[in-house]
């Protein structure tokens, strides 16, 4: 799937939209995220240049989300997939 998104960004403490092309074929996918029923809600991948992004399989939609949010619900309930694609962090 393919989709034109554009997104926001902070830049020096002002925020900037950015518009790029997101490609599920090209990107890599980090994980899936599923209901309690263990349906797959969405499936998030990251992007050759490192934007996380959502492919919600069932309404063939994508999605940015905030990043800094993203990664962290990486890091809480995929915290290997969040050592392999943001390196490992200190330990605590």
């Amino acid at each position: 799937m393919r989709a034109v998104l554009t997104y926001k960004i902070m830049e020096d403490g002002t925020p900037k939209e950015e518009t790029r092309l997101f490609d599920t074929k090209k990107s890599t996918r980090v994980c899936d995220v599923t209901n309690a029923y263990g349906t797959i809600m969405y499936e998030i991948y990251i992007s050759q240049k490192g934007v996380l992004f959502k492919n919600y399989v069932a309404e063939e939609k994508l999605e940015v989300p905030d990043q800094k949010k993203c990664k962290e619900w990486i890091g809480i309930h995929e915290p290997d997939k969040y050592i392999e694609f943001f390196g490992k962090p200190e330990e605590a």
